[in-house]
């Protein structure tokens, strides 16, 4: 019940407090936090700028260390150190929201928030980091520029093998009808050849009848 009336006065209260203290902290560093209000029975809530309060945790006595968490899981981010200070380990952006301590008994107390900001250091720094992140694609590009040049350039070349091999075959075909022809051509040669030997002959032949002839008609006369 305590809680409840606690998170509603949170509710009321937090959307009308204008007195913020600003701290400056690097990422990743151990913040420690006091609360102005008490060092004892104290509860620590944490509230981002949209988002409703959260009930982080209660601290008990002065020289303890001990604390109950409203929620387990934020045992691995928050701690409590004694007089009831809260220890935030390894600070992200995550955690940079408006913290507040209350105190119920004997009456109910809200202390000034604190706005945990950045340093100007880590500001630059994560820029940096995000300037690079949005450059690492950029800084691939040439490479693969690269590889889709080279590519081209092997595609290139084989598209060029090809339609050499193309032309060889289309060489080869008339080279073999040549071939055929001129495998051809010796054989009517030679038929041409032994016609006009025949004829040669045939010619002698003819001569040797004639002047035989002539040689027998001297004779009888």
């Amino acid at each position: 019940m305590r809680t409840a009336q606690l998170l509603l006065f949170f509710l009321l209260v937090c959307q009308t407090t204008e007195s913020l203290r600003d701290k400056r902290v690097n990422l990743g560093e151990n913040v420690t936090l006091e609360c102005q209000i008490g060092v004892k029975e104290i509860y620590w809530v944490f509230q981002k700028l949209t988002d409703s309060p959260v009930l982080m945790m209660r601290t008990f006595t002065i020289d303890s260390t001990s604390a109950q968490f409203y929620d387990e899981r934020l045992k691995d981010k928050y701690s409590s150190l004694t007089l009831s200070r809260l220890l935030i380990n390894n600070i992200t952006i995550d955690e940079l929201v408006i913290y507040f301590c209350v105190k119920t008994a004997p009456t109910l107390q809200l202390s000034d928030g604190t706005r945990l900001n950045i340093t100007e250091a880590s500001q630059d720094q994560n820029q940096t980091e995000v300037n690079n992140n949005s450059q690492s694609p950029n800084t691939q590009t040439p490479k693969t520029d690269n590889i889709m040049t080279v590519t081209s350039f092997i595609l290139n070349i084989v598209l060029i093998i090809a339609i050499i091999g193309l032309l060889i075959l289309q060489l080869k075909k008339p080279t073999k009808s040549r071939q055929h022809r001129l495998n051809v051509e010796p054989v009517q040669l030679e038929d041409f050849n032994a016609a006009q030997v025949r004829l040669t002959l045939l010619y002698n032949s003819l001569d040797i009848l004639v002047h035989g002839r002539h040689f027998f008609s001297k004779i009888s006369c």
